[in-house]
């Protein structure tokens, strides 16, 4: 009898989580849920600041696309024109319902570093930093510059401010900015 126990704890165990695997988990459907509305082709245009936000560099308009996949879990941003003066980024967020953390990778055309974010919500605000995953960038000889990405979200138009730090988050500053605007279906 005592062969018999574990036998049927693993039984008991393999169903389980066969069943949960054929059902996505209802946490992070609702999570992704909120960022419903950025499904679609959308208008970026992007500002950078060199200066720490004292003057801004505007680049020409691209279109980008927003797609969800694995079943509504996971939100992709492709870019649906390639621009030659700065980089081109492809991104992926989903949510992680046992950190209780949203996890963007963001992988860009130029330095092809899978850069990592996490975030939460802060108010009507998503906020994401790579500080924790550590995919920092070197500016220097001993420095490493970390991002902070806040993302406003509403259904027609959304702005992500990216704002910059040498000093593993002690001090921010304007790095840039990203307007989207949703084009017309």
């Amino acid at each position: 009898m005592r062969n018999l126990s574990p036998i049927l704890l693993f039984i008991c165990l393999t169903c389980g989580v066969a069943a949960e695997a054929e059902h996505p988990s209802k946490a992070p459907a609702e999570a992704m849920n909120k960022l419903s509305s950025l499904s679609g082709d959308w208008q970026l245009q992007v500002k950078a600041s060199f200066d720490d936000g004292k003057t801004w560099q505007q680049s020409e308009p691209v279109s980008v696309q927003l797609v969800f996949k694995q079943r509504g879990l996971m939100l992709e941003e492709i870019p649906l024109q390639i621009v030659e003066q700065g980089f081109n980024m492809h991104t992926l967020i989903t949510y992680d319902q046992y950190r209780q953390v949203y996890r963007k990778a963001a992988i860009d055309d130029v330095w092809g570093i899978m850069d990592l974010y996490e975030g939460q919500w802060q108010e009507d605000k998503l906020v994401f930093t790579n500080l924790k995953a550590g995919t920092l960038f070197p500016v220097g000889e001993d420095t490493w510059r970390g991002f902070r990405l806040t993302m406003q979200v509403s259904p027609d138009s959304r702005t992500t401010w990216i704002d910059k730090t040498d000093d593993m988050g002690k001090s921010w500053q304007p790095a840039f900015i990203l307007e989207y605007k949703k084009k017309a279906s």
